[in-house]
């Protein structure tokens, strides 16, 4: 069972405090917390922490964008992920196999055909005949399913590119190298 968002908040308050009080950072008031802003917004150069908590408000935006998503194309975390992949795979001219989805997905084969079932019934793909191998069928994305996702990610995706193209040549290479140094550290975790 899914753990309470709740939870988690609090438990990432609670790991940001360790942190805090680990490396001398200073506390925060009750009242930071509650409003959301865990450092002084008018500092021009945010601390590590203050990355991090940027870093949460990010996911936590993207989380709620995602269930909008869902919401509007009434479908699960899973098939949204599944059709987003199959999008990517047509326009790059790549044929996908059930079995490619589910390797994609990190899902078992009886998971992947449950999903592939539902996504055939609701009218967003199709099976067809694999082009290079006649034993094995392909999943294709509908042309009305891309065309929906595409129109209703493009403007996210949009602004999300702006907001990178507005930073400096300098900045977009220090976004990155801590985007990559988190990366590495989830990685490599336990």
């Amino acid at each position: 069972m899914p753990e309470d968002p709740t939870t988690l908040d609090i438990q990432d308050q609670q790991f940001t405090d360790e942190v805090r009080l680990s490396t001398g950072a200073p506390q925060v008031s009750r009242h930071q917390v509650s409003s959301g802003y865990w450092y002084d917004s008018r500092t021009a150069h945010p601390s590590a922490i203050d990355l991090l908590n940027l870093l949460r408000e990010y996911r936590d935006a993207e989380r709620d964008m995602r269930q909008r998503t869902q919401d509007s194309m009434r479908m699960g975390e899973t098939d949204l992920v599944a059709l987003r992949f199959l999008v990517r795979k047509r326009a790059s001219g790549v044929v996908v196999r059930q079995r490619d989805l589910g390797a994609a997905l990190k899902i078992s084969a009886p998971a992947v055909t449950a999903l592939v079932d539902r996504l055939v019934r609701d009218g967003y793909v199709q099976r067809v005949p694999h082009p290079d191998d006649r034993r094995s069928v392909a999943i294709e994305i509908l042309a009305e399913t891309d065309r929906e996702i595409r129109e209703t990610l493009s403007s996210m995706h949009s602004t999300m590119l702006e907001a990178a193209e507005r930073l400096t040549d300098t900045e977009r290479a220090g976004a990155a190298k801590f985007l990559q140094g988190l990366i590495r550290s989830v990685r490599e975790s336990h």
